[in-house]
């Protein structure tokens, strides 16, 4: 049987196996159960009174007190031995209090008065019994929900700390659907999440009862009227109580799982998934989807954290992108265009230098104006290089730090265990990286020596530039690594910098191999 309910708050019941499937007394705690049996024991005294009462009055000029007072000690041994002492201890003072009033002056009769008050007595002990069961249930139950709602309150302290760390999704999946099944008891304990074409894919699993597919694995196979079906098309809450019931249950059933809820996890208004917990033994409680509630909200909320930060992530990626796209553009219009006109320019004075008709001072003056056009040409080349290094796009990343090397004003041990071409926003990054660090090393740090390491292992290019300087550099005073920094976070990787006063520099990255999309 398939049902389906709204979503609705997560009152203060959580679970334990066979606990959530109904509270009654004999379900209490040790102390609750003592306060029954104490109750019941005082029951049975009052109920032993009353019969020992009438039995002692109706006998009592009939048997001699010896055989009376003997079959009723054989009585009191009875009830100890098939009940234990708690209760023969009041049955045991009741009887020889009815032996007292029959059998020991002053003697009392068995009249409608007396009568009257031992059944006012038993209604009041009864009453009084009652009542004492039912404030020790509701104590029991008040202690079961406040127990309960301080193990949800720490399962979700447990998972929100996960979420604020930015776990990564998978992790926080299994964690969540571990607690679940930590928390609920259940045989079996899913997570699910619905794909863009309409199928389902199992990022989570916790337990080995139902169907066995391994997470990351396509969900399929699943009733038309199963829970997957049926929260894909509905959007809310869903129960099936007996697999046997319904088209498609056979493949359930045959591993076990009689029953399962499935909640729904809504991000930005839409299913994205659910949560489904199973059991081996029958129709789950009444009120499990309102408890998977809070667990449910705390998914869809690590989901929407995770999909903001991967959309600015690609956001900010795009946009290092474009930056670098513009640099190159520029880069190629400075060498194809004003480069190459200056260049023609120096040649074209060089050309009426050497021209016979020329004075010696028209000479000297042209070729002063080439040597200066050469100078500008030699600036213009370093500013389009520090804008966009041609031979980063021509050569890849080792033959553009061996250049930098190269022209460093500080020595530098270069040491790039890099083979062959590396994505185009990684190559860019790293070689700022470097180009900047050493401009650093050279202007503020005084340094007489910088060594760059670079190598790709476990699919990052892992960066080091140290020098031998002054140290003391501080990014948050505005220099370029400020810039450095939000370049390498945009495309995922990491940066730091180590620089105690007189110890030196260490500036330390690494950068992703595989980099976002950044074609969106």
């Amino acid at each position: 049987m398939v049902t389906g309910s709204g979503r609705s708050w997560m009152g203060p019941t959580g679970g334990r196996p066979d606990e959530s499937r109904g509270t009654t007394w004999w379900w209490t705690p040790p102390r609750g159960r003592l306060v029954l049996q104490i109750v019941a024991a005082l029951l049975a005294g009052a109920g032993a009174f009353v019969l020992a009462a009438v039995v002692c009055s109706a006998a009592r000029d009939r048997v001699p007190a010896v055989v009376l007072g003997v079959l009723l000690l054989a009585v009191v041994f009875g009830v100890a031995r098939l009940a234990g002492i708690m209760y023969a201890l009041p049955v045991g003072v009741v009887v020889i209090q009815a032996f007292d009033w029959y059998f020991l002056p002053p003697l009392r009769e068995l009249n409608a008065a007396t009568v009257l008050l031992l059944c006012l007595f038993l209604v009041m002990s009864v009453t009084v019994g009652a009542v004492t069961i039912e404030a020790g249930r509701r104590t029991a139950e008040a202690e079961k929900e406040r127990s309960d709602l301080a193990d949800t309150q720490a399962s979700l302290r447990r998972l929100a700390m996960l979420v604020a760390a930015a776990e990564p999704p998978d992790a926080l999946f299994a964690a969540v659907t571990r607690e679940v099944s930590r928390h609920f008891g259940n045989d079996t304990a899913r997570m699910i999440r619905f794909e863009a074409d309409g199928t389902a894919t199992l990022v989570a699993s916790e337990g080995t009862t139902g169907p066995h597919v391994r997470v990351g694995e396509l969900w399929t196979g699943y009733p038309p009227t199963g829970l997957t079906s049926t929260v894909l098309r509905t959007g809310r809450a869903t129960r099936i109580d007996d697999y046997s019931k319904i088209p498609g249950g056979e493949r359930y059933l045959r591993e076990g799982l009689r029953a399962a809820v499935g909640m729904p996890v809504h991000v930005d208004r839409r299913v994205w998934g659910l949560i489904a917990i199973g059991s081996t033994e029958g129709p789950l409680p009444s009120d499990t989807e309102r408890r998977l509630t809070d667990f449910t909200d705390l998914v869809a909320t690590a989901v929407a954290n995770a999909q903001g930060r991967a959309e600015l992530m690609t956001s900010r990626a795009r946009l290092v992108t474009a930056s670098d796209d513009a640099r190159r553009r520029i880069e190629r219009d400075l060498h194809d265009g004003a480069q190459q006109r200056l260049v023609s320019l120096a040649l074209g004075l060089r050309s009426v230098a050497t021209e016979p008709t020329a004075s010696e001072e028209v000479r000297a003056e042209v070729e002063q104006i080439a040597t200066e056009l050469v100078e500008v040409i030699d600036e213009l080349r370093e500013i389009s290089r520090g804008i966009h290094p041609a031979v980063l796009s021509e050569s890849g990343l080792r033959p553009a730090l061996r250049a930098l090397a190269r022209r460093s004003a500080v020595p530098v041990e270069l040491d790039a265990a890099i083979d062959g071409r590396l994505p185009e926003p990684v190559e860019v990054a790293a070689y700022y990286v470097v180009s900047e660090t050493l401009t650093n090393a050279a202007k503020y740090a005084n340094a007489t020596l910088v060594e760059v390491k670079a190598e790709v292992a476990e699919g990052r290019l892992r960066l080091s530039v140290r020098d031998d300087g002054v140290g003391g550099a501080d990014p948050a005073l505005g220099s370029g690594l400020v810039g450095l920094k939000d370049r390498l976070d945009a495309l995922g990787g990491t940066f730091t910098v180590r620089s105690p006063a007189d110890g030196g520099t260490t500036v330390s990255c690494t950068l992703p191999i595989s980099v976002p999309d950044h074609n969106g």
